[in-house]
């Protein structure tokens, strides 16, 4: 088990025990029945293509800091999935891009995280305000897909993946 977040309960200020509840040992009060549910911490992915090119961030933090990935980050309590995508894109490059496809959901056991990649591109009117976000990426390049450079997580690589499949010859939609 994951060491909990809370070592109080929130609602009587009693110490949580872990208790196997359904199959699944989790923190839980002993006195009000309280039981702590870690759910994943939701992030956004951006695949950003222009004229076939992809937009590449190098990371300025960890994890993966001076590798290269794509725009990304943590979707806000009460923040739509698409509203934080097109919020992280702007943070991080300046762009104002328009989301066109949903390009899958990816997890991993014993990861805490749930990433949701989108497919966009560039509004034309945003292309000159292209800047990074200093102290969270470093540097902005644009990258023919076939010379990516090594990529900061392994999710990367498979929703990169996932782009090629998809505009290589999947119906588009638009979201």
């Amino acid at each position: 088990m994951v060491e909990p977040v809370y070592r109080y309960c929130p609602l009587c200020a009693t110490p949580l025990r872990e208790q196997v509840l359904g199959a699944v040992a989790r923190p839980s009060c002993p006195v009000c029945g309280f039981v702590l549910y870690l759910g994943p911490k939701v992030v956004t992915v951006v695949v950003i293509e222009h004229e076939g090119q992809l937009l590449l961030g190098r990371r300025d933090i960890e994890p993966g800091r001076g590798k290269w990935s794509f725009c990304s980050g943590y979707v806000d309590q009460g923040e739509e999935l698409e509203e934080a995508a097109l919020r992280e894109v702007k943070e991080e490059t300046n762009l104002s891009v328009e989301l066109l496809e949903l390009l899958g959901l990816y997890s991993r056991k014993g990861s805490p995280h749930l990433l949701v990649a989108y497919w966009a591109r560039p509004r034309d009117d945003s292309l000159d305000g292209l800047a990074p976000q200093a102290g969270e990426v470093s540097e902005l390049a644009w990258f023919r897909p076939e010379e990516v450079p090594e990529l900061a997580f392994p999710f990367d690589y498979i929703i990169l993946r996932d782009w090629r499949a998809l505009v290589g010859g999947a119906k588009r939609r638009r979201i």
